[in-house]
């Protein structure tokens, strides 16, 4: 809001506080009442006064220095505290990461290279050579893979510095990424964007543009984006604008078959504007179908386009062998290492050429910390023709085995692991997925206040209309967490002007005593504005948060606004009564005026409360625990789940799929 707008507001709202203080003292002076509705409404006024002044003397957003420089150096301290912590708990370093080699992508899906030069600089120079971040005469994308060289210098030498990364299913693409964000960090230069890693599957580009999708998630990860500076723009905008962000869409092929071609086309009219940078991952065959559908052509705008080619098998054993726990136990994997050399491939050598599954298999056959009593299990056992007689088959049985695995001893040692059983944790992440399969329509973020759609509508219905949360409940939609409470003035203003007419006119043509319906028109006015005027507000919160701290943040937001403000409506609307048609009728109305606004803001503000419903609707049916969160944060840390931002995700989509169809077999 503009100052000239913010002080009209604020005159306009002294004004209606003004006037409504003049005409209480009117009334009680010149109309004939009793001693009582005398009384309340001279308390009325004082309530009415706190009620009006409070939002239009403190409220409002958060003002902030408009510095590029020190937002930017901000943000990418906290996106590499972020995934730097996430590529631990993945274990992206145990032992080693895998070695990815790429290649040339399909050259008909992306423009040349001699183009790529021609718009990354407007003159047909070539760009890395100007800056120093390619190697000198390269004249094609194959030229500069063949270089032994890391993915941040290949990203950087290309002109327009826009990439595709291509690969099958399980070739290490969100890997890569990873890696990739983190060495951009690792080596930014002042004026460098800042790589940020969004998840493709929750955009909806028939609804909105990459730009809008950005501001949401990336104001949702790091909330101290969303704060309004000086300006009146907002940190992210102060980004953007000053080409200092590097969006990375990460899983193009996790989206909507039908969504596909229409994201390319959203993410070119992002890039429309000169200087702006982007990196996508996707798998082949569901880019090469988005890219030319039905015969047309949609070509990203001046991106290259990479691939990640099969792994060797020699790389695969040397990495299985390398994660044993002893010379001995690699000396086990001696008949997967000539599997792995056979022409023609068996099963297990086309499976294991994937970084996914020779990860799984690493988890699976090399235990970290396993009981010095148990039993390892034997990798040769992979090569049992009648158990796996196609590579399908020893794919179901990595990703069954890999969950197993990750609560193989029930988790000790780990700081802050339950001591859930491996049998039952799987029961609870098969019922997840299929929650995220059926219900939310394939999508990839386990996002918390999502759960309640786990609750049948009618019983949303219900527990809308009688305990709270009505328009949540009847629309079906999930309640956006609360960043924290913010105040819309105009809302408040008009919703009170309104009702304190309305509650009139009931007087006037009622057989309501007007002293009653002025009393009701105010205490109503106040607490239905209040309602209306309400909203979450991004604030100072932390930089980066996680789904735990967003959690935090609204059940801190759902108690506020529930139970401090319920209180203040039960005592002025209770009150009121009270003094007006006696004690008895006072507290009854005070305290469904508590329920009603407690629930109305609790409920219709946060996702807390609806959240709350959601666990013990699980629990009750046996389908998760009560305490879900601890779960889900556990299965974080044994590497069953990833986190990226504020939301979880199984570590990879198939494993979600395979989940999930395991439902349907039970």
């Amino acid at each position: 809001m503009r100052r000239t707008d913010a002080a009209a507001v604020r005159a306009a709202g002294i004004a209606v506080v003004l006037c409504s203080v003049v005409g209480a003292v009117a009334l009680v002076r010149h109309v004939d009442w009793d001693r009582s509705s005398s009384s309340a409404a001279l308390i009325s006024i004082p309530l009415v006064v706190a009620a009006l002044c409070s939002p239009l003397f403190f409220g409002g957003s958060v003002s902030a220095p408009n510095d590029t420089a020190s937002l930017a150096v901000r943000l990418a301290e906290a996106v590499t505290h972020q995934w730097a912590e996430e590529a631990q708990v993945r274990s992206l370093h145990d032992p080693y990461p895998l070695p990815l080699d790429l290649v040339a992508a399909d050259s008909r899906l992306f423009v040349p290279w001699a183009a790529l030069e021609q718009l990354g600089t407007g003159k047909g120079k070539r760009r890395g050579a100007s800056r120093g971040a390619g190697p000198r005469g390269a004249r094609s994308l194959a030229e500069l893979l063949d270089a032994d060289r890391t993915p941040a210098s290949v990203f950087r030498a290309i002109p327009t510095r826009r990439l595709v990364v291509l690969g099958a299913p399980g070739s290490g693409k969100s890997t890569l990424v990873l890696q990739l964000v983190l060495d951009l960090l690792a080596t930014r230069r002042d004026r460098d964007p800042v790589p940020v890693i969004v998840g493709a599957a929750g955009w909806n580009p028939a609804q909105e543009g990459l730009t809008e999708w950005l501001h949401q998630v990336l104001c949702r990860d790091y909330p101290f984006l969303a704060v309004r500076t000086e300006g009146g723009r907002t940190r992210f905008e102060v980004l953007l604008e000053a080409d200092r962000l590097l969006p990375v869409v990460d899983g193009l092929d996790e989206m909507a078959e039908g969504l596909r071609t229409s994201t390319l086309r959203k993410i070119n009219d992002y890039l429309r504007r000169p200087g702006r940078q982007i990196v996508v991952t996707c798998r082949t065959s569901e880019f090469r179908n988005a890219s030319r559908p039905r015969g047309r052509e949609v070509t990203l705008s001046g991106a290259a386009g990479v691939g990640i080619r099969p792994l060797d098998g020699a790389v695969v054993a040397d990495y299985l062998e390398s994660s044993s726990e002893g010379p001995a136990r690699a000396f086990d994997w001696r008949e997967v290492r000539a599997a792995l050399r056979e022409t023609p491939p068996p099963p297990l050598a086309l499976a294991l050429r994937t970084p996914l599954m020779a990860s799984m298999a690493r988890e699976v056959y090399n235990p970290v910390g396993p009981a010095l009593d148990a039993d390892l299990p034997d990798p040769a056992d992979l090569l049992d023709p009648e158990k796996f007689p196609e590579v399908a088959d020893l794919e179901a049985h990595l990703l069954d085995a890999c969950v197993r695995a990750a609560y193989r001893g029930g988790g000790e040692g780990r700081r802050g692991a339950s001591k859930t059983g491996a049998e039952r944790a799987e029961q609870w992440l098969i019922h997840l997925a299929h929650h995220q399969q059926t219900r939310l329509n394939g999508a990839t973020d386990i996002r918390w206040w999502q759960f309640d759609q786990a609750i049948p509508y009618a019983l949303r219905v219900f527990l809308g209309a009688f305990i709270g949360g009505v328009n949540a409940g009847l629309s079906g939609r999930s309640p956006d967490p609360a960043r924290g409470i913010g105040w819309q003035q105009g809302q408040f203003l008009r919703r009170f002007a309104y009702l304190i007419a309305f509650w009139t006119l009931v007087g006037a043509l009622t057989p309501v005593p007007m002293p009653l319906a002025v009393l009701l028109g105010v205490g109503v006015g106040v607490v239905s504005g209040v309602v209306v005027a309400t909203r979450g507000d991004p604030v100072e919160l932390p930089t980066a948060v996680s789904p735990t701290g967003v959690l935090a943040t609204d059940r801190r937001a759902f108690w506020l606004l529930g139970v401090l403000f319920g209180a203040f409506a039960g005592v002025l609307l209770g009150g009121a009564v009270g003094l007006t048609l006696g004690i008895r009728q006072g507290l009854v109305f005070g305290i469904a005026a508590w329920v009603f606004a407690a629930a109305a803001l609790g409920m219709g503000k946060t996702a807390w409360g609806w959240f709350t419903y959601a666990r013990w609707w699980w629990f009750l049916r046996r389908r998760m625990p009560l305490r879900v969160i601890r779960f889900l944060r556990d299965a974080h840390r044994r590497g069953v789940l990833r986190q990226v931002g504020a939301v979880w995700q199984f570590r990879h989509v198939d494993l979600q799929r395979r989940l999930a169809a395991r439902h349907v077999e039970r």
